[in-house]
């Protein structure tokens, strides 16, 4: 039931929905299809979802996830600086970032449980996990499966179903 709702939410519509409000939802959804090793979530811990350069992103992330808990854990929004320690996220989602910087980011986290997701054209190939994108008026996104196992993150095969793309191979490997 869960994977119909998000087939069905991604349509934006300008009277619906703003952008940054659909991303976050999406996000939010998106996790819940993640399995983070056990150790890294323990029974007491707060589900940290940090976010680099996007500040309306992070209000409505905000909004979608007040008052809700992610698997039993409290949710909280933490804002990043691009040379901010991403270890104690999560979830990181960055926005408008250069290649450079998803490279830096990669190489930072490398073997760390961190979902990075972002919305740069290139995100995927140059070591972000997954990325988010407009098309045709919907929201859509790939995946990079090879990022996302190095750093011991599994991925639910009902959300990789649902991927415009899916990238299984080394950084930088751009179709």
């Amino acid at each position: 039931m869960f994977v119909c709702c998000l087939l069905i939410a991604p349509t934006l519509r300008a009277q619906d929905v703003t952008e940054p409000a659909l991303k976050a939802a999406f996000v939010y959804n998106m996790a819940k299809f993640i399995e983070w090793p056990p150790e890294v979530l323990p029974d007491a811990a707060v589900f940290t979802v940090c976010v680099l350069n996007d500040r309306q992103f992070g209000e409505e992330f905000e909004r979608t996830v007040s008052d809700r808990l992610f698997g039993g854990h409290r949710i909280a929004v933490r804002r990043v600086a691009p040379d901010g320690l991403f270890r104690s996220c999560h979830v990181l989602y960055a926005s408008g970032i250069t290649a450079a910087q998803v490279m830096a980011i990669d190489a930072a986290l490398a073997g760390a449980p961190v979902l990075t997701i972002g919305d740069t054209d290139h995100f995927v190939q140059d070591g972000g996990i997954a990325r988010l994108f407009l098309q045709n008026g919907r929201l859509r996104f790939e995946v990079n499966l090879r990022v996302a196992r190095r750093n011991r993150l599994q991925i639910n095969a009902r959300l990789l179903a649902l991927a415009a793309r899916v990238v299984d191979g080394p950084p930088g490997g751009r179709p």
